[in-house]
């Protein structure tokens, strides 16, 4: 049994509601918060309401602080410590990856000599695994 939707006018009341809260609480206002309070599925409600939120929410947002951007700084040392995290990251998943690689080598080889009826003999692990750009 579907539900009847709410006209335009429940939904522009909907959205003063919830634009007022938010201006109580100090909070930015969303189209989710919206969707709640009417109790619509966000896909439903985009689409039948799509024009309302651009034409009666969305201008109607406060714009946001320029404070909250000025506060960030700006050298470059977080970029660099972002990068340097992101690189220490990159090398221990390589290091995972090769050691996933020869777990795979392994039970592969072992598979296909269980499934060939001959004796699984334990390999000895690889001094070194493999570097991902070698075949």
């Amino acid at each position: 049994m579907k539900r009847a939707l709410p006209d335009t006018d429940t939904v522009k009341a909907a959205i003063d509601t919830v634009l007022d809260e938010a201006s109580a609480s100090g909070r930015r206002p969303t189209v989710t918060a919206i969707e709640r309070h009417l109790g619509i599925p966000h896909a439903t409600f985009h689409r039948h309401y799509a024009d309302l939120i651009d034409t009666h929410f969305r201008p109607r947002i406060p714009a946001a602080r320029n404070e909250t951007r000025t506060a960030l700084p700006k050298t470059n040392e977080l970029k660099e410590e972002n990068l340097r995290r992101l690189r220490q990251e990159n090398t221990d998943l390589r290091r995972t990856l090769a050691l996933y690689e020869e777990a795979i080598r392994q039970l592969s080889l072992e598979n296909h000599a269980l499934r060939g009826g001959a004796t699984v003999v334990p390999l000895p692990m690889r001094s070194r695994p493999s570097s991902p750009s070698q075949p």
